[in-house]
């Protein structure tokens, strides 16, 4: 009986519902209710007319269907009908006809941050700077191998920015062959970026080449050891600014010394200080430094028989000429002149505790009595760095030149190992030193992130590969021919603004 009334008066609330939403309908112009459909409600708001969709739901606690608005569809006009742009875009994403991905991240990356350097590429290479740009960009990004860098650069927003870049399999080898022959361009574009008076580094580098077509590979002695068929790499860096210069490739048996001054004047840089590694020092190739009229430092062996040792045995400080500071460590040093040459020898007291114990520790390991070995004849060579020089710097002066040398050492290996450019099948020099020109344009764009890394204090935390994947995620979206931004949390759009990435979120 109870039920039966409740029926009743459930009925009887929709009929008047039902009811009351008609009259209200009764009450709007014919213009405004020819737009009504199943499922939607007009809503007149400040003498406005609104077109809502609508539908119900059960109510649990009132024990009865309720209506629930869905959102705003769009204004009716005398005119017509105006859809929401909201609904809209909630229409396209919920019901794509045309979707596609690709990456946004990095894009941005390269046109708000290495912007300056595109413009450079587009003075001096008019006809290749997209190009240049493509292969970069897949050399820094994703390591590529040639035969997949089409695929890579299709997936870019930057193929939507400047179109299609001729690295189909069938263009990729003549491009390069373009780019390489154009050395002169090249140069000129090296140059741009030399700053008088910076402090800069040399330094060579062997690559293994599997062309029997070059006259670049020769059969020569690698840093390793062993004979190969190699080329040389010369390059230039920065101390300063810590970015890469210059480069230039030379045939396998090429000396560096030799090379040294050509390369000088072909970068266009003025003044150099040649620092080299322990195994380069020999009486010729100081001689040769010298004929070339070329500054140097060169460290010896701690068994040189120019090292005079005689001040670190005294044991007495006041025999050294003095000491300063390096990266909050004491270096006490004396110099002198032997076989017409000027000699300074660094020590490093805590280094040398050091060097004591970990040769102490190896003795005990091996089971060797400490009067059996050589110890006693190396004590005072621990802890010492002994160069020579022809240049009138300080001291001080020549031995952060020297520590500097690290630096290039480092992008060395970053070209040989993280971006993998230690050995060439190239088979043509044309398109070899293309090739050569992309990577060093991938050394420029990796250090100038690390120099962004370093400004911005996220050094520490991040590494250039860490930001790159962390880029690669945030990706553009095509809906139905039109392109939005992804979402990304608060926590990745913070680490974009860290980097001084704008990047709008749609």
């Amino acid at each position: 009986m109870i039920r039966s009334c409740i029926n009743k008066i459930f009925c009887f609330s929709l009929l008047l519902s039902k009811y009351t939403i008609i009259s209200t309908m009764a009450n709007f112009p014919d213009w405004v209710v020819k737009h009504k459909q199943k499922g939607t409600e007009i809503r007149k708001i400040k003498g406005h007319y609104y077109l809502y969709r609508i539908t119900s739901r059960w109510d649990k606690q009132k024990k009865r269907p309720v209506k629930v608005t869905l959102g705003l569809l769009g204004k009716i006009t005398p005119e017509g009908f105006i859809p929401s742009e909201k609904h809209q875009l909630k229409e396209q994403v919920e019901n794509p006809k045309n979707l596609s991905t690709k990456e946004y991240g990095i894009t941005a990356l390269i046109e708000q941050q290495f912007d300056e350097f595109v413009g450079r590429l587009k003075d001096y290479f008019p006809q290749l700077w997209r190009f240049i740009l493509a292969l970069s960009y897949c050399r820094f990004v994703y390591h590529s191998p040639m035969k997949r860098c089409d695929l890579h650069w299709t997936n870019s927003f930057l193929s939507e920015v400047y179109g299609q870049a001729g690295l189909s399999s069938s263009k990729l080898s003549e491009k390069l062959r373009q780019l390489g022959g154009q050395r002169q361009k090249i140069v000129e574009f090296l140059r741009s970026f030399v700053i008088e008076g910076e402090s800069i580094l040399f330094d060579g580098s062997d690559l293994l080449s599997k062309s029997e077509n070059m006259s670049y590979p020769k059969t020569a002695r690698s840093k390793k050891g062993t004979f190969e068929q190699l080329m040389n790499l010369m390059f230039i860096f920065s101390v300063d600014r810590r970015m890469p210069l210059y480069y230039r490739l030379l045939p396998g048996n090429v000396r560096d010394v030799k090379a040294f001054r050509l390369s000088l004047e072909e970068s266009g840089i003025k003044e150099a200080i040649v620092i080299a590694d322990k195994g380069f020092y020999s009486r010729g190739n100081v001689e040769l430094l010298r004929s070339e009229n070329l500054e140097y430092i060169l460290p010896l062996k701690r068994n040189s028989s120019l090292i005079d040792y005689s001040v670190v045995a005294s044991g007495d400080l006041g025999r050294f000429d003095g000491y300063f500071r390096y990266q909050d460590k004491v270096i006490w040093y004396y110099e002198y002149r032997k076989e017409d040459q000027r000699i300074i020898v660094y020590l490093n007291e805590r280094l040398r505790n050091q060097e004591i114990n970990d040769y102490l520790h190896q003795l005990e390991k091996r089971g060797e009595d400490i009067k059996d070995s050589d110890f006693y004849e190396k004590q005072y060579q621990f802890g010492t760095l002994a160069i020579t020089t022809n240049s009138e710097r300080s001291a001080q002066q020549l031995y952060i030149n020297y520590k500097s040398r690290h630096q290039i050492e480092q992008m060395i290996d970053v070209l040989k190992n993280l971006y993998q450019a230690d050995s060439s099948y190239m088979q043509d020099e044309r398109a070899l030193e293309g090739w050569m020109f992309v990577n060093y344009v991938v050394l420029y764009w990796h250090y100038k992130l690390v120099q962004l890394l370093t400004e911005t204090g996220l050094a520490g935390k991040y590494s250039v590969e860490d930001i790159l994947s962390f880029l690669r995620e945030v990706r553009k979206i095509r809906i139905n021919d039109r392109w939005f931004t992804a979402e990304i949390t608060k926590k990745d759009q913070k680490l974009l603004e860290q980097l001084n990435l704008h990047i709008l979120i749609v």
